[in-house]
């Protein structure tokens, strides 16, 4: 798949949700605005809310790496359509940014789902000294940075609604909602979000 040419990296520790920013970045998209304007405009106004000029600019540079990979039609759904739907992107943004996340996606939330288990707290634990053993990078990072980063794969995936947590270690795992003409689209378009509908692997050229 081409995502797996991502190379590892902790930057989404800094990652939030950023459902409402990713929207208005792609309303100023729509507008067929550049990145400098769109900047300047969440600047101006301080769209995201946020005190800094430099909290804005680093906030803005990764929302706006995540809505540029989606592609006009998924625009337009996240735009127009139900919650249902900007969460699958939301989520689907994030995955094709992030290579870690993306594989922790493949490898073990669809495991789990075909599979009929549980996901624990350990399988994250598990998942990064499975990296660390083929990735001399994964094995430098910091235990508190291993840390950071399954904080944050829970919450993108909890905000999903992909897990749904039962217990202090355990949570459910399950395919999520998008509307039939999204994921008839995906079906045909983006087989990684389609693959949200049905948790099974998928291949992507």
């Amino acid at each position: 798949m081409k995502e797996y040419n991502m190379e590892y990296s902790a930057g989404f520790t800094k990652e939030k949700w950023s459902e409402n920013e990713i929207e208005v970045v792609l309303k100023h998209m729509s507008q067929g605005k550049l990145k400098k304007e769109i900047l300047d405009e969440i600047m101006e106004q301080n769209l995201f809310q946020l005190r800094s000029p430099v909290s804005i600019k680093n906030r803005f540079n990764m929302v706006y790496n995540r809505a540029a990979v989606l592609d006009g039609e998924m625009k337009k759904h996240f735009l127009n359509v139900s919650d249902y739907d900007r969460k699958a992107l939301t989520l689907y943004s994030f995955l094709q940014v992030y290579r870690i996340p993306l594989e922790f996606y493949l490898e073990v939330i669809i495991y789990k789902y075909e599979h009929q288990e549980p996901l624990y707290s350990s399988d994250f634990y598990y998942f990064f000294e499975g990296k660390a053993n083929i990735s001399e990078k994964v094995s430098n990072w910091r235990p508190e940075t291993i840390k950071r980063l399954i904080r944050s794969l829970v919450l993108f995936f909890r905000e999903a609604r992909m897990i749904e947590k039962i217990d202090r270690t355990k949570y459910t795992v399950n395919p999520i909602h998008m509307s039939q003409l999204l994921k008839t689209y995906a079906e045909k378009n983006a087989t990684l979000l389609y693959s949200f509908t049905v948790l099974e692997k998928v291949n992507e050229e």
